[in-house]
């Protein structure tokens, strides 16, 4: 039988297409149109009467009895000035910046380091270092075993207790890993070792440069789980004066006082010139959320080419 034998046939008037294959009613068009509208509607509507309410004063919150405002009648910037003036949120700010900073750099310096290793054949070790890296990947370390380590290294009531025990992770290391080994051709690393380029050299001029959108999203990671922060702060730093943001907001969510442990500033807050609590409350939240959502928008197009290429690749 050849394709010229093969013949289209009719559709039958009885026949009907599959539900997939139907064009959708103007009722069916009308109900998903409002469930995204509805969708959209209950996520952006708390975000903006965060920022709204953040912005409000303190004539407003009273009028509103102390609830979140969407439309703010008067504009006021006293939380914002209270945030940035320099106090224990301003420290808080900076130290979470800092962390974020700081800890992105050496995950991402650590990672790249030990993924090319893991990526080339013929690495000392590389089997069992990469079966270790997997077994903790499939099995996390509990609570308990992780607070002995980080006491037993003297990590405990130090900033460094925040960043060096979850420096690597091992899910952003076996992407990373994977998308060496599939996306970078493996004759360019050949002709850079005929010409004599070394291992440091090959990772420094062609890897990295032919990696930067998984680079991008992996540092986008590490970035987002640094700032966030909270559990790690509470569990190692109880001692220290400056906490991280997330730190700060919770207790100031629990709490009646504007900052957490601040006896002395307490006349501040209930002064008719300080900044109304629930303001600064939801500036405190906005000051959390802006920063990551910022730097989204600019990593979201490399997510398809970077995240699905090293991890089915892999």
């Amino acid at each position: 039988m050849t394709t010229t034998d093969i013949r289209i046939q009719p559709r039958r008037r009885g026949d009907k297409r599959p539900s997939w294959d139907e064009e959708p009613s103007f009722l069916g068009k009308f109900v998903k149109a409002a469930f995204l509208v509805c969708y959209a509607a209950a996520i952006v509507l708390p975000i903006w009467a965060v920022v709204a309410t953040s912005f409000a004063s303190e004539e407003a919150l009273s009028r509103a009895g102390g609830n979140l405002l969407l439309i703010p009648t008067d504009v006021s910037l006293k939380a914002y000035e209270e945030i940035f003036s320099g106090g224990a949120l301003t420290e808080s700010l900076l130290l979470t910046m800092g962390l974020t900073l700081g800890g992105t750099a050496i995950s991402m310096v650590i990672t790249i380091g030990a993924a090319y290793g893991l990526s080339r054949p013929g690495t000392l070790l590389h089997r069992p270092l990469l079966m270790l890296v997997l077994f903790t990947f499939l099995f996390a370390p509990g609570l308990y075993p992780s607070f002995l380590v980080v006491q037993s290294l003297g990590l405990f009531n130090s900033y460094w207790s925040l960043i060096l025990p979850m420096a690597m992770n091992a899910f952003n290391l076996i992407v990373l890993r994977s998308f060496f080994m599939n996306s970078v051709p493996g004759e360019l690393l050949d002709a850079a070792k005929m010409d004599g380029a070394g291992e440091f050299r090959t990772l420094f001029k062609i890897v990295l440069p032919m990696s930067k959108a998984i680079l991008a999203v992996i540092a986008l990671f590490y970035a987002v789980m640094y700032w966030n922060i909270y559990f790690q702060a509470v569990l190692y730093i109880p001692s220290q004066d400056v906490q991280p943001i997330q730190v700060v907001l919770q207790r100031m969510l629990m709490s009646t006082q504007g900052l957490p442990g601040a006896a002395s500033q307490a006349a501040q807050y209930q002064s008719t010139a300080a900044a109304p609590t629930a303001a600064l409350k939801m500036a405190v939240v906005v000051c959390t959320i802006i920063p990551i959502v910022i730097m989204y928008p600019f990593i979201q197009k490399h997510f398809t080419k970077a995240v699905i290429t090293g991890a089915i690749k892999g």
